[in-house]
């Protein structure tokens, strides 16, 4: 058997894991948040680390917006208002109803739109229920 038959077989018994980032940019992507705009990067760490430190979520502006200002060379309030338009973006685009489709119930209707720390804990939330 050569090396790459064995590359194959092992691939097709053992497929590969979807990454917490592949299943977040898949979210997003349904949502509507574009990948271009900073926010989609902020949002996605947001998750991650709320996913890995769940206490984050409760400390939103003072431990979640200065570690990922922190990564990313920038201020808190410049990834608190790019998170907002991330989000934002998202509702004027009108894929409420993907949000719900994700969760399975009515979340939002459609003149709501959450808040920053709303949408990070919820993502995580789901992350966290799909053995993220």
């Amino acid at each position: 058997m050569t090396e790459k038959n064995y590359e194959k077989i092992q691939k097709s018994r053992f497929p590969r894991q979807v990454t917490l980032d592949e299943k977040i940019s898949k979210i997003f992507i349904s949502v509507g948040i574009p990948p271009h705009i900073k926010g989609y990067s902020y949002l996605r760490e947001g998750i991650k680390l709320a996913v890995n430190t769940p206490d984050v979520i409760n400390n939103i502006t003072k431990k979640l917006y200065p570690m990922i200002g922190e990564k990313y060379s920038t201020s808190p309030s410049k990834v608190e208002r790019a998170i907002r338009h991330a989000i934002e973006v998202a509702w004027s685009r009108g894929r409420i109803g993907n949000i719900n489709e994700l969760f399975g119930v009515q979340t939002y209707l459609t003149g709501e739109k959450p808040t920053n720390g709303e949408f990070i804990a919820l993502i995580a939330d789901k992350m966290l229920l799909e053995g993220a």
